[in-house]
């Protein structure tokens, strides 16, 4: 069993990542599932600092400002309705961006 060892170690040591690696798959998609069905609505995150942030989320058709920290969540303000502006992107070429920065260099 002696120079079998190495090849035995190697062999349990894929399987446990191949094992580990689909047992988060379907833990994950099993919490992905419950939460999709819940009425809180996360609308955007804002981070203040390292441990630090501001989000926004919908519930009951009522929006809540909060404040996250390690030491807790602390609710700021409770708006009824809130105009939210949507970000629109752009499909830029790298060409585009290219060209509009030798312009810049030139001047």
């Amino acid at each position: 069993m002696g120079r079998y060892y190495p090849i035995i170690v190697f062999c349990a040591s894929i399987f446990i990542i191949i094992l580990a690696f689909f047992t988060t798959r379907i833990i994950s998609g099993g919490i992905n599932s419950k939460i999709s069905n819940r009425n809180i609505k996360f609308i955007e995150k804002m981070p203040l600092g390292v441990d630090k942030s501001l989000i926004l989320i919908e519930l009951d058709n009522h929006f809540y400002l909060m404040y996250l920290s390690k030491n807790g969540a602390q609710l700021i303000d409770k708006l009824d309705s809130l105009k939210i502006k949507e970000q629109v992107s752009e499909n830029i070429s790298f060409k585009d961006i290219l060209s509009n920065f030798k312009k810049f260099k030139d001047k």
